[in-house]
């Protein structure tokens, strides 16, 4: 059989209508049967998990796993097994899906979908379906499918008689059924907007439409002219170095899946270097021997990327020499680290001058200590009384102290980074401020 249902034939198309349409006006038609497809592949993807893997860990028969879909019907009346429809195998759940109902009064509909507590043993894509939302935290924006078509139509493989043995389990049809798999109703597809109800015994998920623009902002991205949209630090600002350690592993054959540079596979890229590649400036490949240096020009980042400034543009070193320039030392420790301590005897914590970044979302927060502290009573940023805040203004201003020429002659745009002298990675758009015309 054919695996693009969608597209049957003109012959196959005016036979398969031409039986729904009787079954759908006959008084006595065949029982309807409704199969749902909750499509986890994107979302598994984002966080880096792999379907058939957590299977094989559960002890989960994979199935059609490998597609990241997970199929189940609730026709639990009709078959109280699994059933084969167009070659692929929907299991029976404790799943309810109510609301798909469309009125002429002009809203959309808003389906709920609820996942009921019952024991999951013997259900193998409601165990992995639970399992993953357990290990993402939530399936929101999933696409979930509705499919109908009437029992009659079902695959022929469904009607075996599973009491024989299997040598000898041939489909017999009941009276009246015609297997057909392009006799079906239109898809009904949804997507997870929301949980709406959490508790011991259910878990309801509300799901809209495509269509459905509730909250959408048009376009997509925000026009600033004078405030950069991108997260500093993050996607799209790069102002962002890698560790020795995250260069590790670095090499020509990297891709964006194993990646150890944070910000790099947060955007799911291997490089940033226009062309893609992962090569040293002399063209060559970049092996696990390669120098850290070597590496950089791989990845097209910073050397290094200190901070800067305060939310204001005020110069950060100046901020944090206001309790006087005693024992300073501009100098980068890396990850702060609660038991740090270093000094001939190992005696002190961090000394002003001093910073360190916390990670979060792949994103490095820097700090810059201005107050020294015993080792032994080290306080965490951001406590404004320890620390000044790496903070960007969003502005023109903020973003020219950062990628502008004065950094070039600190020797901090040097490495593989692609951003030129001239080159803002600025997030607004300044000309689309007004100009006032003179009189």
């Amino acid at each position: 059989m054919p695996n693009n249902y969608s597209a049957p034939t003109v012959a196959q198309a005016r036979n398969s209508i031409k039986s729904l349409h009787a079954e759908i006006a006959n008084l006595t038609p065949s029982a309807m049967v409704t199969l749902f497809e909750i499509d986890i592949s994107q979302l598994a993807l984002d966080s880096n998990i792999n379907l058939s893997t957590d299977a094989a860990e559960q002890g989960i028969q994979q199935g059609n796993i490998e597609e990241g879909v997970i199929r189940f019907h609730n026709n639990l009346k009709i078959f109280n097994s699994y059933i084969v429809w167009q070659g692929k195998t929907y299991y029976p759940a404790p799943i309810t899906a109510s609301g798909f109902e469309t009125t002429t009064k002009g809203s959309l509909p808003q389906p709920m979908l609820t996942i009921t507590a019952n024991s999951e043993n013997g259900i193998d894509q409601i165990a992995l379906l639970k399992y993953e939302i357990r290990k993402i935290g939530d399936i929101v924006g999933s696409k979930v499918t509705r499919k109908r078509t009437f029992a009659k139509y079902l695959d022929l493989i469904n009607f075996r008689n599973l009491s024989a043995p299997r040598s000898s389990q041939i489909p017999i049809l009941p009276d009246g059924y015609e297997p057909d798999p392009y006799a079906y109703l239109p898809d009904d597809v949804f997507f997870i907007e929301r949980k709406e109800t959490e508790n011991k015994s259910t878990l309801t998920y509300q799901l809209s439409s495509v269509l459905d623009m509730e909250g959408t902002k048009l376009p997509k991205r925000v026009l600033l002219a004078d405030k950069c949209v991108w997260k500093y630090r993050g996607i799209g600002c790069w102002y962002q170095h890698p560790e020795s350690s995250e260069l590790k592993n670095y090499t020509s054959t990297t891709t964006p899946e194993n990646v150890e540079i944070p910000i790099l596979k947060k955007a799911r890229l291997k490089t940033l270097k226009n062309d893609g590649k992962i090569k040293d400036s002399g063209g060559s490949d970049v092996t696990e021997d390669s120098s850290d240096s070597k590496k950089l020009e791989g990845c097209g980042m910073l050397l290094n990327s200190p901070p800067i400034a305060t939310d204001s543009d005020d110069d950060i070193i100046t901020e944090a020499q206001q309790n006087g320039t005693e024992d300073w030392n501009f100098d980068d420790q890396g990850v702060f680290d609660k038991n740090f301590s270093q000094g001939v005897s190992n005696d002190k914590g961090y000394l002003p001058g001093n910073f360190v970044y916390v990670e979060k979302d792949s994103v490095k927060y820097y700090y810059v200590c201005k107050k020294a502290m015993n080792k032994n009573q080290i306080v965490a940023p951001p406590n404004t009384e320890y620390w000044v805040a790496d903070q960007c203004s969003k502005s023109l201003t903020g973003c020219r102290l950062r990628w502008g020429a004065r950094n070039k002659v600190l020797d901090r745009n040097r490495g593989g980074c692609q951003i030129e002298k001239g080159q803002l990675p600025y997030g607004g758009f300044p000309a689309a401020k007004k100009i006032a015309r003179g009189g």
